[in-house]
């Protein structure tokens, strides 16, 4: 096996120096400080919401401007110098109308954002550095970040490049390509921690942000598993995905973002329920007003229409799968559709699972997803670790076995890649991963879709344990070891559940070893936690995070967001210490025996 290894090797490099020097390149790059990492959970469609976070970097634009220029500016030049880095082309549409001296001011901002540009590449190689770099620009950009500090001798060399930039009228494309630098490097990977779909319209647009992103991963949450569910052929997914779009006035997200062919929907709620009492499914207004194509009785009629397949085809898996104990879950009387409903769901099932955009994000999905991920000595999930109110982690059946803690989110990663290829049982089980009583990524006892509608009863749904035993940092270290994780700064990192800040609530418990970052940066929560969304922000130094709010005068998101620490650590963090390090160490190992044997 080595000789095959080095087989290959030898075709990177062609003689034994060029070992050596990528040798001693690794070894640098062990000792540098780790990058930024950047956390978010709940999208739910929200794509102006997300681009603004990605715009902004939840405060981390920020503070590089104050460490790199914070005693040389003014707090109006530095929230200006941001405004420029978040929207260069509104910007400098702005300035050239305002300025009197546009040549002078371009030459001035230029320098400060050579100063900004230059303390985020300090964390990289020059090589790294310049991959990032626009090729137009690419050889100017790098003389000028990496002139030495203080350097007489080259002083007026790079005031000439600056000024010649100026001169020739190129300041506004060579300002963006700089402003595109410092945003590209100020994070350097980014995790999804669950929901990118329903609620907004946005998914689409979210997901072709997500695909273009130089470095990101996502672990699912159970709204990405419905998606996911529905394009696998699970018709009561796709059911449960339409009523809650039709709910939530977001049916745009689905025709106009994926091209899905609605109009048999629209066409059967009003024939089969042009009639009878619909006010169980009345369509608030709290999610936008009525227009020509969503009027709120004909939405009414549509949510009616597929509740009513949505529940007999429910009814069905929950027969066929007795292991998902859910026979209390059957209260609907019936479990079978009519001939015109079962051609309808079959049409749209279709259309679904055909779909080539939604195959695209579902592929992507799938190569860039997992149930969980344990990244740099933290442990990422959207929901729970299904457990029992001793703490003890709850055995969840799938197939004739039973599974818990980290073997369970094994046992169904494995599943949902298994679905993508039509394997009977886990597209059936994608729906109870939505809402099985024991499902990770649902945390809840029960969904009450059928009392909400049908009866006037009411009906709590119960959250898993779990919820309040991470309360308890013995709990949290449990579920830490449970995934081998041991690090005195480990933490679990989640998403799901909306933290209602103006009820006195906070995302951070058991001593900080649990966070949740849902914090209502959908619109739908943001009534019952009172802002605009939590993110998290992990660099070498520490934890910390960054809290958003709606700027109500202006219709629109505050550009600063409030940041809190909630770690530092004892220590910096370099690249030797995380994930990227140990693979790094293992290339090292395999070269360092490379140059060993090079000659034999």
């Amino acid at each position: 096996m080595k000789k095959e290894v080095y087989q290959l090797l030898s075709k990177q490099f062609k003689n034994r120096q060029e070992v050596m020097t990528e040798i001693i390149n690794l070894q640098a790059i062990l000792n540098l400080p780790k990058g930024t990492e950047h956390f978010l959970s709940d999208l739910h469609g929200e794509a102006d919401a997300f681009k603004h976070l990605l715009r902004i970097a939840s405060g981390v634009i920020k503070t590089k401007i104050e460490l790199a220029l914070g005693n040389e500016l003014t707090l109006a030049e530095k929230n200006d110098l941001a405004a420029l880095i978040y929207e260069p082309k509104d910007w400098l549409e702005s300035r050239k109308k305002s300025s009197k001296n546009l040549k002078k001011e371009y030459k001035t901002v230029i320098l400060r954002l050579l100063e900004v540009a230059k303390l985020v590449a300090a964390k990289y190689t020059r090589s790294k550095v310049r991959k990032a770099l626009p090729d137009d620009y690419r050889y100017i950009i790098d003389e000028l970040i990496n002139m030495p500090p203080h350097s007489l001798v080259k002083a007026e060399y790079y005031g000439n490049i600056v000024q010649g930039i100026v001169d020739l009228g190129n300041a506004d494309n060579f300002i963006e390509a700089l402003c595109g630098v410092i945003s590209r490097l100020a994070v350097d990977h980014m995790h999804i921690v669950g929901d990118v779909y329903d609620r907004g319209n946005g998914a689409a647009q979210i997901m072709e942000m997500l695909r273009g992103y130089h470095s990101v991963d996502i672990e699912w949450g159970n709204h990405d598993a419905l998606w996911m569910g529905a394009h696998f052929g699970n018709k009561a997914c796709v059911c449960n995905l339409l009523r809650i779009n039709c709910a939530y006035r977001n049916l745009q997200g689905i025709e106009n973002g994926y091209g899905i062919n609605l109009r048999p929907l629209v066409t059967f709620a009003l024939e089969e329920y042009r009639s009878g009492d619909l006010s169980s499914f009345a369509i608030s207004d709290v999610f936008g007003k009525e227009s020509d194509l969503e009027t709120n009785d004909l939405l009414a009629k549509m949510t009616k229409a597929i509740t009513v397949i949505q529940l007999k085809l429910e009814n069905q898996l929950i027969k066929a799968h007795p292991e998902f104990g859910m026979d209390d879950r059957i209260l609907y009387p019936s479990d079978t559709l009519t001939e015109k409903e079962s051609a309808l769901i079959d049409f749209i099932t279709q259309e679904f699972t055909d779909n080539k955009r939604l195959k695209r994000d579902v592929e992507f999905m799938l190569s860039h997803g997992s149930m969980y991920r344990v990244h740099n000595g933290d442990l990422l999930m959207h929901g729970c670790v299904p457990s029992e109110e001793n703490g003890e982690f709850s055995s969840v059946p799938v197939g004739k076995e039973f599974f818990s803690g980290k073997a369970l989110y094994d046992r169904l990663d494995k599943l949902v890649r298994s679905a993508a290829t039509g394997e009977e049982y886990s597209v059936d089980y994608m729906w109870y991963l939505w809402c099985g009583k024991k499902s990770p990524l649902f945390g809840r006892d029960k969904m009450n879709v059928y009392r909400k509608y049908f009866t006037s009863e009411t009906e709590t749904e119960n959250k898993d344990p779990y919820y309040e035993l991470v309360k308890s940092e013995k709990y949290c270290l449990k579920v830490l070891k449970e995934f081998g994780l041991t690090w005195k700064h480990s933490t679990i990192i989640n998403g799901h559940v909306p933290v209602k800040v103006k009820d006195g609530e906070r995302p951070e418990s058991g001593k900080c070893r649990h966070i949740t970052i849902d914090g209502g940066l959908s619109k739908a929560y943001r009534n019952k936690t009172g802002i605009g969304g939590y993110t998290l922000i992990k660099n070498s130094q520490g934890l910390f995070l960054a809290m958003h709010s709606m700027d109500e005068e202006n219709e629109g998101w505050k550009k600063d967001s409030e940041t809190r620490t909630l770690k530092l650590y004892d220590e910096r963090i370099l690249v030797k210490q995380t994930d990227n390090g140990k693979e790094l160490e293992k290339q090292i190992a395999v070269l360092k025996g490379m140059l060993k044997d090079y000659y034999s």
